[in-house]
This record gives C-alpha cells, sequence and structure tokens, in this order.
C-alpha cells in the first residue's frame, strides 16, 4: 500500500546564470523539505560532463511536479530562459501536468508577461533585493519557502491519492489476467488445427514473396526508367535555366543601360531646360530693348519728318519768292527795252 511518505515532489530551477546566488540560497531555504524526502530540486549545474544541455534541461523541466520560475530583468531578457524555459512551463502549468510558481527576485517589469496572472511570490509582491526587507533576505525566502512547503504537501497528498487509485487498477487487472490465463487453461484450442493453419499461411505466404519479388522486379525497371527520365529533365532544367538566366543577365544589361541612358537624357534635359531659362530671359531683354529702340528710332522718324515738312514748307516758300522775282525780273527788262 502506498503512503504519502513514498511520494517525492520534483522542483525545476528557471533562472538566470546572472541570478545564481539567489538560486542557491532559495535552495537552502528548501533544505528542511529535502531533509524529509518531499522534494528533490534540479538546476542546470546538475548537469554531468558530456551530456547534451538542452535535453537534460528539457528532459528535467517535462518531468517537474513544481516549475519555480526565478523573475528579474536578466531572467526576462534571455532568450533561452523566457522563450524556451517560460513558455514550455506556462504550457504545463496550463495543461495541469505542472504548478509553476514565479518568485521575484529584483525589481522588474513584469505586470503584463504571460506568467502575470500566476500567484507570486512572496505574497505581498515585494521582490526578494526589495529595500522594503531592510537588506535581510531570509525573511523573504523564509516566506516563500513556508509557501512552497505548502503546496508540496497539497501536492503530495493529490500525488498519494493517485499512487492509491493506481495501485487499486493494477490489482484488478492482475486479477482480470488470473481469470484470463485461467479460460485459456480451460480452452486450449487443437493444436493441429493450428499448425494446418499455420501451414497454409506459410504457403500464401511464399505465394505472396513471390508476387513481391516479381512486382519489385518491375517497380526496379520502372523506377530505372524513371530516373533515367528525371535525369534527362534534371539536365533540360538546369539547360533551360542557364538559357534563362543568360536571358536575364542580358535583360538586366538593358535595363541598366537604359536606365543609365534615361539618367543621362535627364541630366540632359535639365540642362536644357536651365539653358532655356537662359534664352528666355535673354529674349526678353532682348525684347525690351527693341522695344525701347523701337520708341527711339519712331522718335527720330516723327522729328525727321518734322524736318522734312519744314524744309518742304521753306522750299515751297523759296519757289514762291524765285516766281515772284522773276517776275519782278521780267517786268523790269520790260521796262528797260521801253526805255
Amino acid at each position: 500500500m502506498t503512503n504519502n511518505n513514498d511520494v517525492l515532489i520534483n522542483v525545476f530551477f528557471a533562472y538566470s546564470r546572472e541570478d545564481a546566488d539567489l538560486r542557491h540560497r532559495l535552495d537552502k531555504h528548501l533544505s528542511t523539505l529535502k531533509r524529509k524526502n518531499f522534494i528533490q530540486t534540479w538546476y542546470d549545474g546538475k548537469i554531468d560532463a558530456g551530456k547534451e544541455w538542452e535535453k537534460e534541461i528539457d528532459s528535467n523541466l517535462s518531468q517537474a511536479d513544481i516549475i519555480l520560475l526565478l523573475i528579474s530583468a536578466d531572467f526576462i531578457a534571455s532568450e533561452y530562459c523566457y522563450k524556451v524555459e517560460m513558455n514550455k512551463a506556462i504550457s504545463r502549468h496550463k495543461n495541469g501536468d505542472a504548478i509553476v510558481i514565479p518568485i521575484l527576485l529584483k525589481s522588474c517589469d513584469w505586470t503584463e508577461l504571460p506568467f502575470s496572472d500566476i500567484q507570486a511570490l512572496p505574497q505581498n509582491g515585494k521582490p526578494i533585493n526589495s529595500p522594503y526587507w531592510k537588506g535581510d533576505t531570509d525573511i523573504p525566502f523564509s516566506e516563500v519557502a513556508t509557501s512552497i512547503t505548502n503546496i508540496v504537501s497539497e501536492l503530495r497528498s493529490s500525488k498519494g491519492k493517485s499512487l492509491k487509485s493506481i495501485n487499486s487498477v493494477l490489482k484488478d487487472k492482475e486479477n482480470d489476467l488470473k481469470i484470463t490465463l485461467e479460460l485459456i487453461e480451460e480452452q486450449q484450442l487443437d493444436l493441429a488445427i493450428i499448425d494446418e493453419e499455420i501451414s497454409k499461411k506459410r504457403k500464401e505466404l511464399r505465394r505472396l514473396i513471390e508476387e513481391y519479388a516479381n512486382a519489385e522486379e518491375s517497380y526496379n525497371v520502372k523506377s530505372s526508367q524513371l530516373q533515367e527520365s528525371t535525369i534527362e529533365l534534371e539536365n533540360s532544367f538546369t539547360s533551360r535555366k542557364e538559357e534563362y538566366d543568360m536571358i536575364l543577365n542580358q535583360k538586366q544589361i538593358s535595363i541598366n543601360k537604359l536606365k543609365n541612358d534615361e539618367n543621362k537624357l535627364i541630366l540632359q534635359l535639365e540642362k536644357l531646360k536651365t539653358n532655356t531659362t537662359s534664352l528666355e530671359r535673354k529674349i526678353s531683354n532682348m525684347e525690351r530693348t527693341f522695344v525701347l529702340q523701337k520708341e527711339e528710332y519712331d522718335r527720330m522718324i516723327n522729328q525727321k519728318q518734322v524736318s522734312i515738312n519744314k524744309i518742304k514748307n521753306n522750299e515751297y516758300k523759296l519757289i514762291s519768292q524765285i516766281q515772284k522775282l522773276r517776275i519782278d525780273v521780267l517786268s523790269l527788262e520790260k521796262k528797260m527795252k521801253i526805255t
């Protein structure tokens, strides 16, 4: 019959190497449970030389009844602690395969992490190294150890009941097995009939083996043909791939050349825009100069026309005077002739 003294609880430490000293202190505070043979603790420092550490950690983590998450900023920052150990521990906790207990070692932000909905220790939420304990870490460690002791007691009691139940089931199975053996002894089969059946089965097996050998030979022929076809396809694929790569390279070269030409054209266009802007400014200046020169020319033409008109007037006056003078001369000549 199984009693609770036969129940041993496996305790697993998930921690960061930077917190090794605090883990060691907590382990010491659990010494009473270990002395009573109630628990056995495990951490990665117990891995023997030559063994694969990841497999050892995974194996012990899978067998643990209680998983202590030693929470600190170093634990949260550790990829292995957070993504491997913690995730597996939370999964086992949710499935009811283990009990996860977060232990707050050092101050850090853990309120929205996956284990934040699990009751942590110390129960007041003050980390072990918090000034709240006034430098005496034995007080919070003792409180943590007491809480773990209560959990271990409950767990050992439930596991003891489970073991009793298992033993009862095994005993029932043993009785059933005895009854079955008795029935087999009472109802022995005719060995001759069994041998005849075995002989028939052997002949059938030989026939099946021959059919299998023929099928295997046919399979080997088809497999060889398929292999040859596969090789041809691979060669064809390789050749086509090389052609494709060559075309792709040529296309890439053409694209690069087009890009270079495009860049050159863009530069020329920008230069042309600059020259056009400069030319437009020059044309604008020339137009303004032309307008000014035209206005000056028109003014000079007007002045010239005025002068011409004035000369013409003077010419008319002079012609009129000449004509008058001629008349006077003719008149004078006549008078002279008469005289």
